[in-house]
């Protein structure tokens, strides 16, 4: 599960990720999700609405990763 929250530049951005260990780590603190299956969401409802009507079978999320940031480790995970 990721949590979004806006920063002062209106990007949703990612402020924690407790998703499956089977997914890893793929997130980082601050991760700018700048697109969800190639639709630009302009604020975090917009992002939810985008990733909740999802037809697809996966999500494609297109992440501005902010350089140095701490890395989100998931329980049992191998990089931690």
């Amino acid at each position: 599960m990721c949590f979004l929250y806006c920063l002062s530049s209106n990007y949703p951005s990612v402020s924690q990720w407790t998703g499956p260990h089977q997914l890893g780590c793929l997130f980082n603190h601050g991760d700018h999700i700048v697109a969800v299956n190639d639709l630009q969401p302009q604020d975090v409802e917009e992002a939810y609405f985008f990733i909740s009507r999802s037809t697809r079978k996966e999500v494609k999320l297109t992440v501005c990763r902010i350089p140095h940031s701490g890395i989100f480790h998931v329980k049992g995970c191998s990089c931690s």
